[in-house]
C-alpha cells in the first residue's frame, strides 16, 4: 500500500472536545455515504456497493477517539481514506491518510486532499500543526505584509510548506489567481498557499533576492534553511512559462505531488499512536530482512554515485584551475575572478541555468537552451510524477540536466571534427562529458532484449528528417540513476550526428519500469 497524503493537526481552543470528535465522526459518515442527511455510522463494518466502511471507537478515562476508514476500488487500484480523531484532556487531534494500492505500477495517480478534509476543517476550533495554522484558502499578502512573510518562511519553528505564487507583471496571466486557488484546494491540510500582488512581489524579491519568487512563478518553501543562495535548491521554483499552455496542469501536479510526498513522511504524534496497536505494527521477519537488504543495496549505490560525483567534481575543479592559470598567463586574471564571483541573478531570461529543480525542468531546459544540438521529441516525457516528487528529485533533475548538456557538447564536438560515438567522446574526459561506465551509460541493448517482447518498449518518436520514419528503435541510453529501482530515470537517444540532421534525438525520458529488460 502506498501512502499518498497525510494531514495532521490539533486544536486546543475548544472546551467540549468529545463533542468535536463526535461531529468529526458524523462528517465522515456523511462524506463516506455521500449523503448529507445521515447520522453517524455505528461501530463495525458497513458495505455500500463496492465500498467498505469501518468504524471503531477508543474510550478511556482521559481519551475518546474515533477511527473511520473508507476503502473503495477504482479501476485497477483500491483507494483508502482513513480519519482518526482523538479528544484528550488538552486538545483534539486529527489525522487523515489517503492510501492507494494497485498491481499496475504505471497507473496514473492524481494526488490531492480528499473532500473529507474540507469538511473536517470546518470543525469548531483553530487547527494547527505546531506553530503553523491550517488554512482552507489562499492567503493574500499585500505589500506591507511581505517582510512579515519572509520572517515566517525563515522561522526554524515553521512546520508546513508554504507555496508562494507571485503576481504576473501587468496581468500577463489572467488565470494566475484561479491557479493558486486550485493548488490551495488540493493541498488543504498539508501546505499553505500565499499569493503576492505586484507591489508585495517587489518587496519580497528585495528581501530574499534569488531565493524569492517573481513574474508569475510559483515557489514551494519547505521547512528548511532559507538564508543564502546555496539554500535555493531546497525550495522548488516553477517558472511562469511552465504554468502556461498544455503543460500547465502537469506543472501544478508536480507542485502538489511534492508537498504531498513531504506530508507522507510526517511522523505520527505520540497522542495519536493509540490507534496503532501491536497487531497493526507487527512486522514479518522475512519482510523486514528483505527491506533491510533493499535499503543496503540502495545505500551502496548511493555511495558509488557519491564517489563518482566526487571524482567528477575533482576533475572539474582541476579543469577550472587550469583555465585560471591560462588566463593568468595571458594577463587576464581579473576576467576569471570577475566571472567566478558574479552573484546569482534572479532573472528568468538568463542563459543556460546551472541547476534545475527536477527531471521535468531538466527537459524544459534542454528544449529551451540546447535545441540547436539536441531534439527532444514531443512525446519523450513519460510518467515523471514519481521521479519529480521523490526525496532526491533535485539530485535526479540535475543529473539528467548534466546528461542533456553532455549530449549537446558531444554534438558540438562532432561538428568541429571529433570522431567516434558518444561513449568514446565521454572516455576522452571532456569537462562536460558523461561517465563512460556500464552503470551510467549503454550504447546498445543485449541481443536477448532485441529479440524479446521488451524491444517494442524502445520504439520512440523521432524527427522524420532523420529518414527513419516517425518512430524508430532506440537502444543508446543514459542511466540518470542506477539506484531507485523502477523509478530510476532513463534518457534514450538516437545519434544522428553523422546523418542528415547532425543532431542527437531524445525519444524517451522516464522511469526504468517503462523500458523493462529481461531481468525486470
Amino acid at each position: 500500500m502506498s501512502l499518498l497524503y497525510r494531514a495532521i493537526w490539533k486544536d486546543t481552543t475548544e472546551p467540549d472536545r468529545r463533542a468535536v470528535v463526535e461531529l468529526a465522526r458524523e462528517i465522515f459518515s456523511r462524506w463516506a455515504l455521500d449523503n448529507p442527511s445521515v447520522t453517524s455510522l455505528g461501530v463495525g463494518e458497513t458495505v455500500v456497493q463496492d465500498k467498505v466502511i469501518t468504524v471503531r471507537v477508543l474510550e478511556t478515562a482521559t481519551e475518546y477517539g474515533v477511527e473511520a476508514c473508507s476503502r473503495e476500488p477504482r479501476g485497477t487500484a483500491v483507494w483508502s481514506v482513513t480519519m482518526r480523531a482523538l479528544a484528550t484532556d488538552v486538545a483534539v487531534h486529527v489525522w487523515i491518510d489517503v492510501d492507494m494500492e494497485t498491481d499496475n505500477p504505471t497507473q496514473r495517480v492524481v494526488v490531492g486532499s480528499p473532500r473529507l478534509v474540507d469538511s473536517v476543517l470546518t470543525l469548531p476550533g483553530s487547527p494547527a500543526l505546531g506553530v503553523s495554522n491550517i488554512v482552507t484558502d489562499v492567503v493574500r499578502v499585500a505589500n506591507g505584509e511581505a517582510k512579515a512573510l519572509v520572517d515566517v518562511l525563515r522561522s526554524s519553528e515553521r512546520t508546513l510548506p508554504f507555496i508562494v505564487v507571485a503576481a504576473p507583471p501587468h496581468d500577463t496571466d489572467v488565470q494566475w489567481l484561479d491557479r493558486a486557488q486550485r493548488i490551495a484546494h488540493r493541498v488543504r491540510g498539508i501546505a499553505t498557499v500565499v499569493v503576492l500582488d505586484e507591489a508585495a512581489t517587489a518587496t519580497f524579491k528585495a528581501e530574499l533576492g534569488p531565493l524569492a519568487v517573481w513574474n508569475g512563478a510559483v515557489r514551494t518553501y519547505v521547512p528548511a534553511p532559507l538564508d543564502t543562495a546555496a539554500d535555493g535548491w531546497r525550495h522548488r521554483y516553477v517558472q511562469a512559462t511552465a504554468l502556461l499552455g498544455a503543460g500547465g496542469e502537469a506543472a501544478v501536479d508536480r507542485i502538489v505531488y511534492a508537498v504531498a510526498q513531504l506530508s507522507t513522511r510526517r511522523r505520527v504524534p505520540a497522542e495519536l499512536q493509540v490507534f496503532t496497536g501491536d497487531d497493526r505494527t507487527a512486522v514479518n521477519q522475512s519482510e523486514l530482512e528483505q527491506i533491510r537488504e533493499e535499503l543496503q543495496f540502495e545505500t551502496d549505490l548511493a555511495y558509488e554515485e557519491l564517489a563518482e560525483a566526487q571524482r567528477e567534481l575533482a576533475r572539474a575543479n582541476g579543469h577550472l584551475d587550469r583555465l585560471r592559470q591560462a588566463l593568468e598567463g595571458q594577463g587576464l586574471a581579473e576576467m576569471f575572478w570577475r566571472v567566478s564571483a558574479a552573484p546569482e541573478q534572479p532573472d528568468e531570461t538568463a542563459a543556460r541555468p546551472e541547476t534545475v529543480q527536477d527531471v521535468s525542468e531538466a527537459v524544459e531546459a534542454a528544449r529551451t537552451h540546447l535545441a540547436t544540438w539536441v531534439t527532444v521529441a514531443p512525446s519523450a516525457v513519460q510518467k515523471l510524477e514519481g521521479i519529480d516528487t521523490a526525496p532526491n528529485a533535485f539530485a535526479l533533475g540535475n543529473s539528467a540536466w548534466r546528461g542533456f548538456q553532455a549530449l549537446a557538447s558531444y554534438v558540438q564536438a562532432k561538428q568541429t571534427g571529433a570522431s567516434g560515438n558518444f561513449w568514446s567522446w565521454c572516455e576522452r574526459g571532456d569537462p562536460l562529458s558523461w561517465p563512460a561506465s556500464s552503470k551510467r551509460l549503454a550504447m546498445t541493448e543485449s541481443e536477448t532484449l532485441r529479440n524479446s517482447r521488451h524491444a517494442e518498449s524502445r520504439i520512440f518518436e523521432i524527427d522524420p528528417a532523420v529518414g527513419l520514419g516517425p518512430r524508430t528503435y532506440m537502444e543508446a541510453h543514459i542511466k540518470v540513476s542506477e539506484g531507485g529501482g523502477a523509478l530510476a530515470p532513463r534518457i534514450y537517444f538516437y545519434d544522428d550526428t553523422d546523418g542528415p540532421t547532425g543532431r542527437v534525438h531524445v525519444g524517451f525520458v522516464g522511469p526504468h519500469h517503462l523500458v523493462p529488460n529481461s531481468k525486470a
